[in-house]
C-alpha cells in the first residue's frame, strides 16, 4: 500500500487519459443525437433506441471489465495494457461513428449507428474502468487519493472543451453554419482531432505510470464472477453512494443530450456562440474550482462539500433555466460561473468510492478495485442509457420537429421545463440519497489504520519465511 506522496508528473500522467476519454464521452454527448436525426435523417426515437443499446451494452461490459483486470498479470502490470489497448481501439471507433457511408433507409441508419457506437462503447469500457480503477490504487493515502482524482477531474474537463468546442469552432470557421456539408466536415474534422487526442493521452499515461501499477503476489482463490459481483451489490454503503450518483447523472445525461436543443429553440442563439460564450465559462470555472473542492475536502471531510455542490446545482438549475429571456447572452452566462464552482464538487464522489473499497477489503480482506469502479461505471451507463432514450423519446412527445429551422413557442417552453426543473430535480434528489451514506471520515481513517496494519504484518511474515 502506496503512503508516499506522489510526485505531481506522475499524478498529471495519470490523469491525461481522461482527457481523450471525457472528449469522446462528451463529443457523443452533444453531437452525436442531432447529427443522426438532423445530417443523416434518422428517426429520433430510433436513434434514442440505438444509442440506448449500445450504452446498456456499454453498461453490462464494464464490471466484467474491472473483473479481468483486478486479475491480470503482466509485466507491465494489471490495468495499463487495457489503458493502451483501449485506447487505440477507441481512436479508430471515433473516426467511423461521425463517418457513416450513404445510406438511404431508416434500418441502414439504425443498423449503421447502432454497430459503430457498440464498437465505440467497447473500446471505451477496455480503457475506462482500468484506468479510474488505477486511481484509486496510486496512493493509500485519503487526501491523495482526493488530489489523484482532483487531478483526473482537471483533464476530464479539458476534454469536456476538446469535444465540446472544437466541433463548434470548425463550424464556425466554415461559415454558413446552417450548411449542411459545412455541419458534416466539421464533424469528421473534429473527430479527427478527439481520435488523436486519445489515443496520444493513453499512450502518455501508459509511459508516465510504468511501475506504479502493481500486480497483487499473493495468490488468491478466484472467486466466480457472478458470486462476486452480488456481493458487491450486498454492500450498502456502496450502493447509497451509487444509487445517489445514478440518480444525479440521470439528470446529466438529460443536460448534455438537450442543450443544444434548448439554446438554439427557446433562447435563439446558434451554436457556435452558445459553445464558446457559455459551455466554455462552465467548464473553464468548473476547472478553476477543483483546487478549492481538493483543498475543502481535506479541511472538513468529504460528504458535506459533495452534497452541497451537488444540491447547489440542482436548485440553480430548477430556478434559473426557464426563466432566461429569448436571444439574451448575459443571464445564461452568469449562471454558468456559479454552476460551474457547484459541478466541481464531483470529483470528490470518485474519491469516496475508493474510501468505500477500503471498507470492502477491511471486510473481506480483498482487493476488488477493478469490480467497484466497473459496477460503479456500470450503474452511470445504465442511467447515461435511460436518459438518452427517454430524451429521443421526449422529442417527439413535446411535438420537435427534426430538421425544421424553427420551432413552436410551446416547443420552447417544454425544452425549458425539462432543461430546467426536469434537470434540476434528479441533482436534488440525488444529493439529498446521499445524505444518507454511512461511512464517515473518522471511520474510514480507523479502516485504514487496520488495513496498514494488517499489511505491515503481512509483509513482516513473508520476511520470515524467506529468511
Amino acid at each position: 500500500m502506496n503512503q508516499t506522496k506522489l510526485k505531481l508528473p506522475i499524478k498529471m500522467g495519470y490523469g491525461l487519459a481522461e482527457t481523450g476519454i471525457t472528449a469522446v464521452q462528451l463529443f457523443t454527448q452533444i453531437y452525436l443525437l442531432k447529427f443522426y436525426t438532423e445530417i443523416v435523417g434518422l428517426n429520433s426515437s430510433l436513434a434514442g433506441i440505438a444509442l440506448s443499446i449500445s450504452v446498456i451494452w456499454d453498461a453490462i461490459s464494464d464490471p466484467l471489465m474491472g473483473r479481468i483486470s483486478d486479475h491480470t498479470h503482466s509485466k507491465w502490470g494489471r490495468r495499463r495494457p487495457y489503458i493502451l489497448f483501449g485506447g487505440v481501439l477507441l481512436s479508430l471507433a471515433v473516426l467511423l461513428l461521425f463517418s457513416p457511408p450513404h445510406l438511404t433507409t431508416q434500418i441502414g441508419k439504425f443498423s449503421y449507428l447502432l454497430s459503430v457506437y457498440l464498437f465505440v462503447n467497447t473500446a471505451m469500457t477496455i480503457i475506462s474502468v482500468p484506468h479510474i480503477a488505477l486511481g484509486g490504487e496510486l496512493s493509500f493515502e485519503r487526501n491523495e487519493r482526493t488530489s489523484v482524482f482532483g487531478w483526473r477531474l482537471f483533464f476530464s474537463n479539458i476534454g469536456m472543451l476538446v469535444g465540446m468546442i472544437v466541433p463548434a469552432a470548425i463550424l464556425q470557421s466554415l461559415g454558413d453554419e446552417s450548411s449542411k456539408e459545412n455541419i458534416i466536415l466539421s464533424r469528421t474534422t473534429a473527430g479527427e482531432i478527439v481520435s488523436l487526442v486519445i489515443l496520444a493521452s493513453s499512450i502518455i499515461t501508459f509511459l508516465v505510470t510504468k511501475g506504479k501499477d502493481r500486480t497483487e503476489k499473493k495468490l488468491e482463490q478466484k472467486i466466480p464472477f457472478f458470486t462476486a459481483f452480488i456481493s458487491v451489490l450486498k454492500n450498502k454503503m456502496f450502493l447509497i453512494l451509487l444509487f445517489a450518483f445514478i440518480i444525479a447523472t440521470i439528470g446529466r445525461t438529460f443536460n448534455s443530450a438537450i442543450a443544444l436543443y434548448y439554446y438554439e429553440f427557446r433562447l435563439g442563439l446558434k451554436e457556435s456562440l452558445v459553445v464558446i460564450n457559455i459551455l466554455l465559462p462552465f467548464f473553464l470555472v468548473l476547472l478553476l474550482s477543483i483546487g478549492f473542492w481538493v483543498w475543502i475536502a481535506k479541511k472538513i471531510g468529504k460528504k458535506i462539500p459533495a452534497f452541497l455542490g451537488v444540491f447547489c446545482l440542482g436548485v440553480l438549475t430548477v430556478i434559473a433555466y426557464p426563466l432566461f429571456p429569448y436571444g439574451e447572452l448575459r443571464p445564461p452566462l452568469i449562471v454558468a460561473f456559479i454552476g460551474g464552482i457547484c459541478a466541481g464538487s464531483i470529483l470528490i464522489m470518485d474519491s469516496i468510492l475508493t474510501d468505500v473499497v477500503d471498507y470492502d477489503e477491511f471486510r473481506t480482506g480483498e482487493k476488488r478495485e477493478g469490480l467497484y469502479f466497473g459496477i460503479w461505471k456500470m450503474g452511470v451507463k445504465f442511467s447515461q442509457a435511460f436518459g438518452i432514450a427517454i430524451t429521443g423519446f421526449l422529442l417527439d412527445m413535446i411535438g420537435f420537429q427534426n430538421g425544421a429551422p424553427t420551432q413552436s413557442q410551446e416547443v420552447g417552453f417544454r425544452l425549458a421545463m425539462i432543461f430546467g426543473p426536469g434537470v434540476g430535480f434528479f441533482f436534488i434528489f440525488g444529493s439529498i440519497l446521499f445524505l444518507f451514506f454511512p461511512l464517515t471520515d473518522k471511520k474510514h481513517i480507523q479502516v485504514q489504520r487496520i488495513l496498514l496494519k494488517r499489511k505491515q504484518k503481512g509483509t513482516l511474515l513473508e520476511e520470515e519465511l524467506s529468511s
